[in-house]
Order: structure tokens, then C-alpha cells, then sequence
């Protein structure tokens, strides 16, 4: 893996031989935060046309030439993701220089009625319904609580002044072109991508982080008369990326609820106790913080029971702390997925070296994270667990009216 400066645009490069389809990560991000609502319709916006291409004819160049070509819009960044044969790449990228810098955003008013219908649609699905509220109120005051349904409160303020605003501002922030490549000619690679792709010019931004506040706990019921099961989401803000905690919390997940059928709440709610149809915890890491996070779905009798249970297992891991083999397996899971999910192919490699740049990350703290999980001990995870998860919980909880008396 090599980062350089190049024409000045900053690049990371990582030669994978023997592979015949490129993978290129654009990401951008800015400091300023926008109205709510416009991020999420850049996105939306961007492959919808030009000043002199149809939103369907871009499709069909880019389907013709096998090209892919996505947008992913969050609070933190815009990312832009080209994956195509080698001898296509410079179609791909002027094709994506020209939506990145001509795009006349004049279906907005259609993408906003769209997306309330879909939002709306989406939120009478339970799941969806309690996981909405779930992030809202765990990240209430912050950016990563704007959530879709509360961008609907004011999506119909967003103008195409807005969406273009905002997008100058990723145009002048902080850049990286994440390149994974079976290309071994890089000055000819580095000259296509910068002539190409020009709007992707660093500057010399410096990242400023806005941790997500660690709000107290609170209980949320949400009434759905026609749910056929509950919904629980249980969690906490943490620690995340960069932090002594990071590895702890990885491995923590993988033996609670990370690790599938071998976890310990798939083994004591499901197997044991027959209260989930599904159960899992997650350990998700952000730019501005982290969360942990419990879900399970059951019937809506064993609401209180699936909390007790949480709460049990929670205190177990003090009380009855893993076996050696159990800790093993928990690192060699979490460390299996890992490999499986963030270095397998080319797209996975830019992704991830895209996303360590823009959130201020080295370049070698995947292979350090790897390390600290092979370190963590018994003491580490009980130490986590009283650390944050005896703290009170930020509960969501979706069932009908007559279940929600507990």
C-alpha cells in the first residue's frame, strides 16, 4: 500500500496482481454541517442527470461498458465508488467527473417526493419503524440522530441552492482518491486519475471531531397493533475508532452477540430459552463515536423476559467470564469476519483505505486492530462490559398496545 501526493491530489494506491477489475473510492467530507436532508438528496441527485446527459443515458453508458458506479451519502462523508474492467477505466472516470461537477440536480423536487414515500412506506415496517426511533434517541443532538424520519419533518425546505451549497463545500474539503488495482504502470494510473478526476485536488483541511454525547439512558415504547412480533433495540454510545477500547468492544461483541450461532445470546435466548426468532448484539464504529447495540425479535409475551435476559447476560459475562477457548473463539471470529469483509476483493481494499484517511485514521491501524483484539484478556472484556453496558440503556421497544404495559 503506497500514499503519495500526486498533482496535487492525494492518493492511496494498493497493487493487487492478477486482478482484472479496478476499484476506486472517492471520498469527501466536509466540517460544515448541512440542513438536514441535503446530504441524503446529494446523493440521490447525483447520477440523475447533467447538463448534457440524461440520468438514463448515464445508466446505459455505464451498463454498457459493465461499468458500476455508485453514491453513498452520510453525515460524514460523500463516497463515490467506480469498479470496472481496466481498459474502461477512463470512461468510468469521465463519466463520474462529469455528474461530480455538472450535475444540474433539477429532478429534486421528484427525488424528495420520492423519498417521503419510501421513508413512509419503510416505517410500517416494524423493524425499520423501532430502528428509526432506536437512533434517533440514542443520538439525540447529534448529527448521527437525524434520521429519516426526521429529515421527513423538513425535507420540503431543501432547495437546489442547498444541495448545490453543500456541495461545493465537499468540492473544497477534505479529499482522497483510495485506489485497488491489478495496474502496475502508477505514474500512468496517477496522470489518468488526476487529469480525470480534477475536482479531487486536496486541501489542506484538518479534521475536526464532534463526539456523539454518552445521553442517559431512556425507555421507548412505540405502539403497532398489526406487529406480529416485537422489536427490541437496546444500547449504548461508546468508545469507537482510535480509542484503547476499540479492540475490547470488537471482541466483547463477537462473544455476546456477534459471532452467530456460537454467541452467547443466540445460545442462552434462542437455543435455551426459545424467546427469538432473531438476536444479535453489533459493535459499529463511527467518524464522531460508537455504538453497541442489542436486538432481538420475539413474541410480544416475551418482551420482558428478552430484557431480563439482555440484563442477564450483560452481568454473566462478569460473573462467569469466558473460558480461554471461549475468548479464542470470539477473537478468531471477529478477526475472521474481518479478513472477510475488508480485504477480499479490490472494492473492500479502497473502501477501507478511503474511509481511513477521511476519518484520520494511519494507514496500518487495520493490521494494528488486528493485533490489540490477539491481545484482549478475560479482564479487558469485564472491564468493557462495567465500563459502559451496566450504564442505563437506551431502550426502543415496538409491539401492540397490549404488550407494552411492563
Amino acid at each position: 500500500m503506497k500514499f503519495i501526493e500526486f498533482n496535487n491530489t492525494n492518493i492511496v494506491y494498493e497493487n493487487i496482481e492478477n486482478t482484472p477489475r479496478t476499484a476506486i473510492y472517492l471520498y469527501l467530507s466536509t466540517e460544515k454541517q448541512a440542513k438536514e436532508g441535503v446530504h441524503t438528496m446529494l446523493g440521490n441527485l447525483l447520477l440523475q442527470g447533467t447538463k448534457t446527459k440524461t440520468a438514463e443515458e448515464i445508466a446505459t453508458e455505464l451498463e454498457n461498458h459493465g461499468i458500476e458506479v455508485t453514491v453513498d451519502s452520510r453525515a460524514d462523508f460523500l463516497k463515490v465508488s467506480i469498479i470496472c474492467l481496466d481498459e474502461d477505466l477512463e470512461f468510468a472516470l469521465n463519466s463520474v467527473n462529469d455528474f461530480m461537477l455538472n450535475s444540474t440536480f433539477e429532478t429534486l423536487n421528484k427525488e424528495i417526493f420520492k423519498f417521503k414515500n419510501e421513508t413512509t412506506a419503510s416505517m410500517d415496517t416494524p423493524s425499520a419503524k423501532a430502528s428509526d426511533a432506536y437512533y434517533k434517541e440514542l443520538f439525540k443532538g447529534h448529527k448521527y440522530g437525524i434520521t429519516n424520519t426526521k429529515i421527513l419533518e423538513t425535507i420540503d425546505n431543501v432547495t437546489i441552492e442547498d444541495v448545490k451549497n453543500y456541495q461545493k463545500e465537499l468540492l473544497t474539503g477534505r479529499k482522497i482518491i483510495s485506489v485497488a488495482t491489478g495496474i502496475k504502470d502508477e505514474e500512468k494510473l496517477f496522470n489518468l486519475l488526476t487529469n480525470s478526476l480534477s475536482f479531487m485536488q486536496k486541501n489542506d483541511i484538518e479534521i475536526k471531531y464532534n463526539p456523539a454525547p454518552k445521553n442517559k439512558g431512556n425507555l421507548i415504547k412505540i405502539e403497532k397493533n398489526d406487529a406480529k412480533q416485537a422489536q427490541i433495540f437496546q444500547g449504548w454510545v461508546v468508545d469507537g475508532i482510535n480509542t484503547p477500547d476499540c479492540a475490547k468492544l470488537n471482541v466483547l461483541n463477537s462473544l455476546l452477540g456477534g459471532a452467530g450461532l456460537s454467541s452467547r445470546l443466540f445460545v442462552e435466548l434462542r437455543d435455551k430459552k426459545g424467546l427469538a426468532y432473531t438476536v444479535r448484539s453489533s459493535y459499529k464504529t463511527l467518524k464522531d463515536g460508537a455504538h453497541f447495540t442489542l436486538y432481538i425479535g420475539t413474541e410480544p409475551k416475551n418482551i420482558k423476559k428478552s430484557l431480563n435476559g439482555f440484563k442477564t447476560e450483560i452481568q454473566r459475562v462478569i460473573d462467569e467470564p469466558p473460558t480461554d477457548i471461549e475468548l479464542q473463539g470470539a477473537k478468531e471470529n471477529f478477526i475472521g469476519r474481518y479478513k472477510y469483509f475488508y480485504t477480499q476483493t479490490n472494492a473492500q481494499i479502497a473502501s477501507v483505505n478511503g474511509w481511513n484517511y477521511i476519518t484520520g485514521l494511519d494507514f496500518s491501524c487495520n493490521e494494528k486492530l488486528l493485533d490489540e483484539v490477539m491481545k484482549v484478556t478475560k479482564e479487558d472484556i469485564i472491564e468493557a462490559v462495567k465500563k459502559y453496558l451496566l450504564a442505563e440503556p437506551t431502550t426502543v421497544v415496538l409491539a401492540p398496545k397490549e404488550y407494552l404495559d411492563f
